[in-house]
């Protein structure tokens, strides 16, 4: 029987939060790994670019220098997820708008 555990909703990762990989075809114990997040990205060479709006802003302009199009979570200064529109200008550029001005931080990875 599984056992499930609940633990409470986190808006927000930080590196020391523990990843869980498992081999989805063995289903044995022995093939379940844990990692922290942190680690995790070092392992298979993912930089994060965090970029922090201070103005309030409807489109954040976000030069990244990480020469690809990298996944985007924004939140706002209240640590809640904001979805806007992400627009690739190119391998090291993205635009982001929002259907409203505020401030907080983009992670991209």
């Amino acid at each position: 029987m599984a056992i499930i555990y609940t633990y409470p909703v986190k808006l927000k990762p930080v590196k020391e939060d523990l990843i869980v990989l498992t081999d989805s075809q063995g289903g044995q114990g022995d093939k379940t790994r844990s990692a922290t997040l942190e680690s995790l990205s070092k392992a298979v060479g993912i930089d994060t670019f965090v970029f922090n709006q201070s103005i309030p802003s409807a489109t954040w302009d976000i030069f990244h220098n990480l020469d690809r199009f990298p996944s985007v979570t924004v939140i706002d200064s209240s640590e809640t997820v904001v979805i806007g529109t992400v627009k690739y200008t190119n391998a090291d550029n993205i635009e982001i708008t929002f259907s409203a001005a505020f401030s907080g931080t983009a992670y991209l990875n």
